[in-house]
């Protein structure tokens, strides 16, 4: 019997596939095929069938989804499911399941790489590849854990076709990978393996200039999508080309270039007998086929070790620790990198080159550098720092406001200028700081947009008409307007042409203004009182707006709730737990939240939580630590999702 899962599930026999049920018994089987011959729980599987909602019978289906699986799958009386300790085991001989014949011949393959024989590497690395029929499980809807399982097994297709061309570009075969790199690249922006490989292949197809504006590419990727340089090994590939570095031909040379030493090179294969060297002159970047492999595999070598270096530190999940900022994988929810920043911070501002966050609990701006990863803080604010922008010039906007028993003085904003960097370790922009005065005692959350810097200001009470929506044009670092709202305001975004304002009186609202209307557009959220948007994001061609309420009260709990922004139509509501609503981003292809605000025994959830945007249903609830961190801002770009972690509820900080 053959089990095969690199592409739609199948079990054949004697060549011909068997019937596999209904659609949740092939979910238990490709579940246990992902696990063969491990021990898979059955509330496991129960998670995978039905997400965080299952129905009181749950566990009886799944005993009678595996009883029928036992039974399209024994033979002879032996069967392959046991059962042991609440769980299921999955007994398959490795050669019969296609994903353990791909670890087997890669294995086989790096023994032919270390042995220096390319071509045999090339044709198991080939082999391997043929098992995949399209995408692991294709079909099959898994939730979080086993999609992260699947992805697992599609990394695999990569390394192994990236491992494939390595060993084509050692033998000589550039011309023809060419086609597969540009797919391969297309498909994966922000790798720098197939770069290298690209790069090397263009040059030795005779195309260095291509080869150049390979680079240059890619080094426009990484600045824009993430902020960084490339790394060291494909930085020295460049300058090698530039200058026609003849260590680009000779093994000893190439190490020197990606830093290896010379016995980092592996031997030339063994002469394959019937091959005549082609001995005609060559140009000195056309080298002869052996001094190719050489080179390519030295080269190649110092790029595959620095995506190793990257992706085991990637793989040992850092620690999360109070007051960090903590940068969180989108597909699996695991922590990435944590950075200590200040005391309880809060919101998080992203620009291509840094992070900031607002630190509630000592008074502080920090800022973490993308490119050098070193912080830094300032302080000395005569008010509590409550929100940070960066506009498109990198000047930073803080918003301040005096507490409830200061004396009666107007709330400010601070523009730090771009470009004024500190002078020693801990000092942020010491010097080139500007400060606007705002109508009102209190500045809170703000936007960028259409040419302005959107601020709520208010009073020190409660009472609906406290609130103003101050408009500072940023071609003049002046405060044009200032708008009376109606209402009290929690929270503000901006998006497809409006600022979008969470309010609450009589009712939860969320407001549309442009910069020249007189009166904001109403969307009514939710029928209660004085319990306003808590959070507002834009995104995914829509407006979401996060609404809770008091945690005493027996009325409708926190939504999530999806806005038309050209209709200003509801388009969605969806129930959350209090743990699922304190604050809402977009980006990485999700909406996500954190754990809610509160204080006393009603402390924040420790965790993110994601939502498909599409089917307006709840993926996973990642979590982060345990009950002593608190999750207090969030953000998301199109690759990661950034959390502040405090140590108290968020609403006991001066908010």
């Amino acid at each position: 019997m053959e089990f095969r899962i690199l592409g739609p599930l199948e079990v054949l026999e004697g060549g011909r596939p068997l019937a596999l049920g209904r659609l949740k018994e092939r979910v238990v089987l490709g579940l246990l095929l992902l696990h063969a011959n491990e021990f898979v729980s059955r509330e496991r599987l129960i998670d995978e069938l039905w997400g965080v909602s299952p129905p009181p019978t749950a566990r009886k289906a799944v005993n009678v989804y595996v009883s029928k699986l036992r039974k399209t799958l024994s033979r002879n009386g032996h069967v392959p499911i046991a059962t042991a300790d609440g769980g299921y085991r999955l007994i398959v001989d490795p050669e019969s399941l296609d994903a353990e014949r791909v670890r087997g011949l890669l294995a086989s393959a790096n023994e032919c790489v270390a042995a220096g024989d390319a071509p045999a590497a090339s044709r198991l690395l080939q082999e391997a590849l043929a098992l995949w029929r399209g995408p692991t499980l294709a079909g099959l809807p898994l939730e979080s854990f086993g999609r992260e399982e699947v992805a697992q097994l599609d990394e695999l297709r990569l390394t192994v076709l990236m491992d494939r061309i390595d060993c084509d570009l050692a033998l000589g075969r550039h011309a023809a990978v060419l086609g597969e790199l540009h797919v391969l690249v297309g498909e994966h922006p922000l790798r720098e393996r197939p770069r290298a490989q690209l790069m090397l292949a263009l040059y030795r197809a005779d195309r260095q200039a291509e080869a150049l504006d390979a680079y240059a590419e890619a080094r426009r990727t990484l600045v824009d999508d993430l902020g960084i340089d490339p790394s060291e090994a494909l930085q020295r590939l460049h300058q090698a080309i530039l200058r026609h570095d003849p260590s680009l031909a000779t093994p000893e040379g190439t190490a020197a270039v990606n830093g290896l030493p010379p016995s980092a090179a592996v031997p030339p294969p063994t002469p394959t007998a019937g091959v005549v060297e082609d001995r005609a002159p060559r140009r000195r970047f056309r080298p002869r086929r052996w001094q190719l492999a050489l080179a390519a595999v030295a080269i190649l070598a110092a790029a595959a070790a620095a995506a190793v270096t990257l992706s085991t530190s990637a793989a040992a999940t850092p620690h999360v620790i109070p007051n960090s900022l903590v940068r969180v994988n989108p597909r699996n929810g695991k922590p990435t990198l944590v950075v200590p920043v200040g005391v309880e911070p809060g919101p998080i501002a992203i620009t291509p080159t840094a992070i900031w966050t607002s630190n509630y609990g000592d008074n502080t701006v920090s800022r973490y550098d993308l490119r050098t990863h070193t912080v830094e803080a300032r302080a000395g604010f005569p008010a509590q720092p409550f929100d940070t922008v960066v506009d498109g010039d990198g000047n930073a906007w803080i918003t301040s406001s005096y507490e409830d028993n200061a004396p009666a003085k107007n709330a400010f904003l601070t523009r730090l200028e771009a470009g004024t960097g500190g002078t020693s370790p801990g000092t942020l922009y010491p010097s080139h700081a500007q400060t606007i005065d705002l109508p009102l005692p209190m500045s809170g959350y703000e936007t960028l947009g259409g040419g302005y810097l959107w601020v709520i200001v208010g009073g020190h009470g409660p009472l609906p008409g406290d609130d103003r929506l101050a408009l500072v044009d940023l071609s003049t670092n002046h405060v044009a307007s200032v708008k009376r709202l109606d209402e009290s305001a929690t929270a503000i975004a901006f998006g497809y042409g409006s600022a979008w304002i969470g309010t609450y009186g009589p009712d939860s609202r969320v407001e549309a203004i442009r910069a020249g209307d007189s009166k904001p557009t109403n969307v009514v959220l939710q029928n209660y009182a004085n319990w306003g948007p808590a959070s507002i994001a834009v995104g995914e061609g829509a407006v979401w707006a996060l609404t809770a309420m008091p945690w005493a009260s027996r009325r409708a709990g926190p939504e999530l709730i999806e806005i038309d922004p050209q209709t200003l139509q509801v388009l969605h509501r969806l129930n959350l737990s209090a743990e699922q609503s304190g604050a809402v981003a977009v980006g990485a292809g999700a909406v996500w939240t954190t754990g809610g605000i509160g204080g006393g025994n009603n402390r924040a959830a420790d965790g993110v939580t994601k939502i498909d945007p599409r089917t307006d249903r709840i993926i996973r609830t990642f979590p982060l630590g345990d009950r002593t961190r608190v999750t207090c801002g969030i953000a998301a770009t199109p690759s990661a999702v950034w959390v502040t972690i405090g140590n108290t509820a968020c609403d006991t900080i001066g908010r």
